[in-house]
């Protein structure tokens, strides 16, 4: 089942989740460093403390020592330790203490010591003064180092969480504004219509990564549009060709109905069996110039041989030229071409079915495949009536035909050897025929770049 999605919404997703995954890291780097910050100095305050206790208790103000540290403590709320001991006779003897602290030593080296007092974590500092005998101890909860540090980080990130929300809205109109061009474009495909195909490119303001996207858009809308006309084309060269014909017809079939001469009715189904063999020819010559429409002929491209290509053609048409007594000669030597051989053998029977078509009983035609210079050439020339050069432009389009008039045909001929001829790059022109005694005769030459022989 195909799925749907917000090409806006996963973006401004995985930009706020992106965003979002920094902020944390911020946040978290934020706290560390608040963390230490406030370690620094409720270490810098212990120490000023611990001293603060050694010059006062060195000059005999126990009392005043006690009352300024509660005092201290009760004003910051900090749960503040402390101990004093005099250090004689090979002995301690703890001489101040904190109301909170125990009678037993907290600690009994000097330095900074973190230890579990009463299931919460302390930090205790031990310090004893030049001769060694004092030995002071402070000691201070976690827990307010902690406070003050998520103060800090929340100070900290205050702004940054108040800012998040924010940035996805302006993640969201950023993104938005960002993919207008391409609202734009599926407005101007919407727009488009079979009567209206314009390219998408001429849009203005067009990001380049968006680009491929329109330029194959407007190959596809080319490919369209060239169908179109071609159905279009179609269906009219179909309706004009075969008004005609489909009339008379009918007006024969209504003569061999109600005729009551045998002999009318005979030749009036003959004129029908022959109305329908030209029809059945139209209809079949229609239908290979609408397959001839660009894209048409490239499929199925390979090394083709020429030379039997018209091997096989002539062999085919010797029946029709003996039917007029007329004399088919092929004179080829192997030339490969690289193309679709179904669409080369079309373009050959229809170059040797028209070289036939309008050359008289007892003429020639002469067939010839080979090499001139960097192409293949295939040339049919006979000993028909030829054509002036105004003719050669006209005969090019289709429905076109000679100015011989008894020469069935419905003049697609050419129009499908034209057209098979540019889809494997090469040309068409027209020159003099074979010799003839009031000098006419045409030929018609087809050449085609040369292509690769196939591996062996």
């Amino acid at each position: 089942m195909r799925r749907i999605y917000s090409l806006r919404q996963r973006l401004v997703l995985i930009l706020v989740v992106v965003v979002g995954i920094l902020w944390a890291g911020a946040a978290w780097l934020a706290f560390r460093t608040a963390h230490h910050e406030a370690d620094e100095m409720f270490d810098a305050q212990l120490v000023q403390v611990a001293e603060t206790l050694l010059a006062l208790v060195s000059v005999g103000e126990s009392e005043e020592v006690a009352h300024d540290m509660e005092a201290h403590a009760m004003r910051y709320e900090l749960p503040l330790r402390y101990q004093v001991w005099i250090r004689e006779n090979g002995g301690e003897r703890l001489v101040l203490r904190s109301p909170s602290a125990p009678t037993d030593p907290m600690i009994t080296h000097a330095g900074f010591v973190e230890r579990r007092v009463d299931h919460a974590m302390w930090r205790f500092l031990g310090v004893t003064d030049h001769d060694g005998d004092l030995f002071v101890v402070v000691g201070q909860d976690h827990a307010a180092r902690d406070n003050v540090a998520t103060e800090m980080a929340l100070h900290l990130l205050m702004p940054m969480g108040i800012g998040l929300p924010l940035m996805a809205l302006a993640v969201w109109w950023v993104v938005g504004r960002a993919m207008r061009p391409l609202d734009r474009t599926a407005q101007a495909v919407a727009a488009m219509s079979p009567e209206t195909l314009a390219p998408v490119a001429g849009l203005q303001h067009t990001p380049r990564e968006i680009l491929p996207l329109i330029e194959a858009i407007d190959r596809l809308t080319g490919r369209v549009e060239a169908a179109l006309e071609n159905e279009r084309r179609f269906t009219s060269d179909a309706a004009h060709e075969l008004r005609t014909p489909l009339a008379a017809l009918k007006v024969q079939a209504q003569v061999a109905a109600r005729t009551a001469d045998p002999q009318a009715r005979e030749r009036a189904l003959g004129q029908v069996l022959a109305a329908v063999d030209r029809m059945g020819h139209l209809v079949e010559q229609l239908l290979t110039l609408a397959r001839l429409e660009p894209g048409a002929a490239e499929q199925g491209f390979g090394a083709v041989d020429l030379a039997a290509v018209a091997e096989t053609v002539c062999a085919r048409m010797v029946p029709q030229a003996d039917a007029r007594q007329q004399t088919l000669d092929l004179d080829a030597v192997p030339a490969w071409v690289s193309g679709n051989a179904v669409w080369l053998e079309v373009l050959a029977r229809n170059l040797v079915d028209n070289a036939l078509r309008y050359t008289p009983h007892g003429g020639r035609v002469t067939v010839h495949v080979g090499r001139e210079g960097q192409q293949i050439c295939l040339r049919v020339a006979d000993s028909g009536p030829g054509l002036s050069a105004d003719e050669s432009e006209r005969l090019r389009g289709r429905f076109s035909r000679g100015e011989v008039q008894d020469v069935e045909g419905v003049g697609l001929g050419l129009s499908i050897i034209e057209r098979v001829a540019q889809l494997h790059g090469g040309t068409l022109a027209f020159g003099p025929g074979l010799a003839r005694d009031d000098g006419h005769g045409l030929a018609v030459t087809v050449c085609l770049p040369e292509g690769g022989q196939p591996a062996s």
